[in-house]
């Protein structure tokens, strides 16, 4: 559908995007998630509950001291502030329980197993309905890694779509993606190898 053809009101409650840097509302972290769509009938808060399992926020609130009635920022008395990979958390939340969404690095400040929770959530809340997803997301990354079950992947360079498919297909097709993920691939590789040979010569 042309957009330029589409009600804006409609077009804007479907979209959410969660930033590299989110944005830090000094409000408390369970406002900080719901702020994504405050209209959002959530009686039982289980949207809620579901935002924050699925983007690994809730080990964020296990660690606050009032959980989520946290304010968060120090400006406050008994505000507390978070680390840059917390706040990506929490803005991955922001975007599920908006139940739409496009990530622009979002996982850029986590760790290898903060990441694929946050990516495995980001699948399960896509959801299916019959054969077809129920939200469509967008995920913009240098981490080819990430993108490897996405159901389309698609190569810029230069600002111009140059390759699009699969990641199979792509690797198949021995264009940029596969050049690009083989030297990410190799990195890793090489890292596992250096780590290895360290405990062998801890062995010896």
């Amino acid at each position: 559908m042309d957009l330029a053809t589409a009600d804006g009101r409609t077009v804007h409650e479907q979209v959410a995007i969660i930033a590299q840097e989110p944005a830090r509302w000094p409000m408390t972290a369970a406002v900080n998630v719901r702020v994504g769509r405050l209209d959002r009938r959530d009686p039982s808060d289980e949207a809620w509950h579901t935002a924050i399992r699925e983007s690994g926020a809730d080990e964020v609130l296990n660690g606050l001291q009032r959980k989520g009635d946290t304010v968060l920022s120090k400006l406050f008395r008994e505000g507390q502030d978070l680390s840059g990979g917390q706040w990506q958390r929490l803005g991955v939340a922001r975007g599920i329980y908006r139940d739409a969404a496009i990530f622009d690095e979002p996982t850029a400040a986590l760790d290898a197993k903060a990441e694929a929770r946050v990516f495995a959530g980001l699948q399960h809340a896509a959801g299916t309905r019959g054969d077809r997803a129920q939200r469509t997301t967008l995920l913009v990354t240098h981490r080819l890694a990430n993108v490897r079950h996405a159901d389309r992947i698609l190569v810029l360079d230069g600002g111009r779509i140059i390759e699009s498919g699969t990641h199979d297909e792509l690797i198949r097709n021995g264009g940029l993606y596969h050049e690009l993920f083989t030297i990410q691939a190799s990195a890793y590789e090489n890292c596992q190898v250096g780590a290895a040979d360290q405990e062998h010569s801890k062995d010896r």
